[in-house]
């Protein structure tokens, strides 16, 4: 039988991210941001890895720059959001960082590990596609007798009192009968007479 730390130990997750930041990144930066990583419990982090100075597609705007990357795994919950909040709290302009999960599909494209056929082969050598098997009764002309079905059972909820009766014919606000008269200046508040006001205590 496993012991409790046994279960406790398969059962830890851990959450990996890749961290770029283009241009210069000095110890000081790096110190900064171990400190505020430690937020969610750093299980490991990287040494910088400086990638030549090129264009980046990562940062459009920003022509030929130095991009480092930094590899960081959390123990506690983030998203790639909240990771780059706290990367960019360190000196650095938000536009200056980009955070992916490590295994995110964007990686694997980079990577050149990205799958499309999981079959294998080229999809455009295959002369016929072939789809998956659905439910005969969840598509076509066998899905409307189970739709009609559906629907009156929905119907039967919706108006109790026309299941077995005709449906009473809904009413229209042309069919409300309506005052003849305007009401803006066809009721006119009426004016007391001073002559039959009580008097009061001053008279």
């Amino acid at each position: 039988m496993k012991t409790f730390k046994s279960y406790l130990t398969e059962s830890h997750r851990t959450y990996d991210f890749r961290i770029r930041i283009a241009g210069d990144l000095s110890d000081d930066m790096i110190t900064k941001m171990k400190q505020v990583l430690e937020t969610y419990k750093i299980e490991s982090i990287s040494k910088p890895k400086r990638m030549p100075i090129q264009e980046s597609p990562m940062f459009p705007n920003m022509g030929p720059v130095e991009i480092n990357v930094i590899d960081v795994t959390l123990s506690y919950p983030a998203n790639d959001d909240q990771v780059r909040n706290l990367v960019a709290e360190c000196g650095c302009a938000a536009a200056c960082v980009k955070v992916t999960p490590t295994n995110s599909p964007y990686e694997a494209i980079l990577a050149g590990k990205e799958v499309s056929n999981p079959n294998g082969g080229t999809v455009l050598m295959e002369p016929e596609m072939v789809a998956e098997k659905v439910d005969a009764d969840l598509v076509g002309d066998a899905r409307i007798p189970n739709l009609i079905k559906e629907l009156a059972d929905t119907r039967r909820y919706e108006y109790p009192d026309a299941a077995g009766k005709d449906l009473v014919k809904a009413k229209t606000t042309n069919e409300i009968p309506v005052g003849s008269a305007s009401p803006i200046g066809t009721h006119q508040n009426k004016i007391p007479v001073a002559k039959k006001m009580p008097a009061g205590n001053g008279r």
